[in-house]
């Protein structure tokens, strides 16, 4: 057994874990980063531009968020507003491209939701 593959699947997780995240709390980081300085708005761009190329945002997101590792995503599923344990409803929709381990949940018969980070709508599970 290789003890390297397991260090790359603790870093293939956390990104995993990390793109959801930011997938899930897109939105309200943006309207977060209108107020803040122009070096945040740019450092978010590129977060975003990364996230779309699906190369590791772990580090940048620690750069914006001032934290590091489990923090950074701790920081983003709680102390973001609007941030929250979301609806106990029927229909679930996961990433388009299986790239993160995002799910929504939507009303039955409602919009699909959308990836925030491509726009591609997400796949029904």
């Amino acid at each position: 057994m290789e003890h390297g593959s397991d260090a790359g699947d603790t870093a293939d997780t956390a990104e995993r874990l990390a793109l959801a995240a930011l997938c899930d709390e897109l939105r309200e980081l943006r309207r977060e980063c209108a107020v803040q300085p122009e070096e945040k708005r740019l450092l978010l761009s590129r977060i975003e531009a990364a996230a779309r190329e699906r190369r590791p945002i772990l580090p940048l997101l620690d750069q914006l968020l001032g934290t590091c590792g489990a923090d950074t995503l701790r920081g983003l599923s709680s102390s973001l507003p609007g941030a929250g344990s979301g609806r106990a409803d029927e229909e679930t929709f996961a990433c388009p491209d299986g790239a993160c381990d995002r799910v929504s949940h939507t009303v039955p018969a409602g919009p699909i939701p959308r990836c925030e980070v491509t726009g591609l709508p997400m796949t029904s599970r």
